[in-house]
């Protein structure tokens, strides 16, 4: 018994709210609901204000009444930091509305009075909601290639990879996909793949989307992201290399007043 309640002020955060990822997902899958995170650093003033005036209001907690709390500290330099990171946190205070898988059902960002936020925070979910309805739909969209990149989208948007390569990949291999719709996809895939830091994927996804297709807008944006992949692993001068190549193949592109902004950085961190 004594074990069991040195657990409890580990594992909860107060009012209601757990501070574990773990526990949250738990919890989550077992009573089928969302999962609400407040995330926060010590620094933060408006954070601090949040959990004063806007957690104990009664629109709050109706709000968030079919949730699951989940409070985590940003710079932890455990949890909190991971989660920041993975879900590209860089602002505080933000708010995650997360599915029993983790994928996102919504973010909010910023402070707002308990009334307006606890309003938020319904709209968030109305939308995921309706998205949900959306996939529930797709068994009957078979040649509604629009909304079908639609969902796969909104899968990769909101990290549920899993769901979101195989749409991806199956609009890629379908012969009667339209072709605006199937070079969408080979560029969805490629930022897939950024998106998990699987940077020799995604390289080798827009190399078979250049032997593909010669033209258009997807492809000039996919090739645009093999610049990225250097300027993560920290190659700059293969990076500059990239944008030089961008605009001599593509001197036409809307996209060559982006390079024309950003090579000159790049450049002067290679000299």
């Amino acid at each position: 018994m004594l074990a069991a309640l040195l657990i409890v002020p580990q594992a909860f955060a107060g009012n209601g709210f757990l501070k574990s990822v773990e526990a949250a997902q738990k919890q989550a899958k077992e009573k089928k609901q969302l999962i609400f995170v407040d995330l926060f650093a010590e620094w933060c003033g408006w954070c601090h204000r949040f959990a004063k005036e806007v957690v104990p209001s009664e629109a709050f907690q109706k709000a968030t009444d079919d949730m699951v709390l989940l409070k985590l500290d940003t710079e932890d330099r455990g949890e909190g930091t991971q989660f920041a990171r993975r879900y590209q946190i860089t602002s505080l205070p933000t708010f995650a509305i997360l599915d029993t898988d983790l994928s996102i059902a919504g973010l909010i960002r910023g402070y707002a009075p308990a009334p307006q936020f606890s309003k938020m925070v319904e709209e968030t979910v109305q939308k995921y909601r309706k998205f949900q309805k959306l996939v529930e739909q797709e068994p009957s969209l078979t040649r509604d290639y629009p909304k079908r990149l639609e969902i796969a989208r909104e899968f990769r948007i909101r990290q549920a990879f899993a769901k979101s390569e195989p749409r991806l990949k199956k609009l890629i291999s379908e012969k009667n996909v339209p072709v605006a719709f199937r070079d969408d996809a080979w560029y969805e895939l490629a930022v897939l793949y950024m998106q998990q830091s699987q940077f020799d994927q995604a390289v080798v996804t827009i190399n078979e989307f250049k032997k593909a297709q010669s033209k258009g807008d997807s492809l000039e944006k996919a090739n645009l992201l093999i610049s990225d992949v250097y300027l993560s692993q920290g190659n700059y001068r293969a990076a500059a290399k990239e944008l030089r190549d961008f605009k001599a193949k593509f001197p036409k592109s809307p996209l060559i007043a982006n390079v024309d902004q950003i090579l000159p950085n790049i450049e002067r961190m290679v000299q």
